[in-house]
């Protein structure tokens, strides 16, 4: 990846996907407000959403190296189209709690989420920080749906045996 509008557009659209799951947490959140996760992981693609944005000037500066990943401007439209998707089908009661918490494990697990470091490096402390963090949050939120969704099968288990 050498040309720096593409480099650019890259973050932007990383931004622009953040953006997208906050949507569709928020459709959750509104669907399912007996999970009380979505409105905080709805927050937190924001925060995300914002943090990226925040190193675009760095990308200007060349301060932010790329890798020639297989991170692509199509591979990210293609998911924030999955994502738009996905959200109109959540605001037409096209899934239930499990297959919500489903979508989202599955989304923090996906190859966007989980390699924001495989993308770009810096010898800057504070883009690197930005970079970890996202990293750390991303594992958080795969651990906190993945704890829900397990409680939410065990419960429902349990109501369809009688426990």
């Amino acid at each position: 990846m050498s040309d720096l509008a593409e480099k650019i557009e890259v973050v932007e659209l990383m931004a622009k996907h953040e953006e997208a799951i906050a949507g569709l947490y928020a459709v959750f959140s509104d669907k399912f407000p007996e999970c009380k996760i979505w409105t905080y992981l709805y927050g937190e693609e924001l925060k995300h959403s914002e943090w990226l944005k925040s190193i675009l000037n760095n990308v200007y500066e060349g301060s932010i190296k790329f890798t020639d990943f297989h991170l692509t401007l199509k591979g990210l439209k293609v998911a924030i189209r999955s994502l738009e998707s996905n959200t109109q089908k959540a605001e037409e009661n096209k899934f239930d709690l499990e297959e919500a918490l489903n979508i989202a494990y599955t989304l923090e697990n996906s190859l966007i989420e989980e390699h924001y470091l495989d993308y770009f490096s810096s010898d800057m402390e504070g883009i690197t920080k930005v970079l970890d963090d996202l990293k750390t949050d991303t594992e958080s939120h795969r651990k906190l749906l993945k704890e829900k969704k397990d409680e939410y099968i065990l419960e429902e288990r349990n109501k369809n045996w009688q426990i």
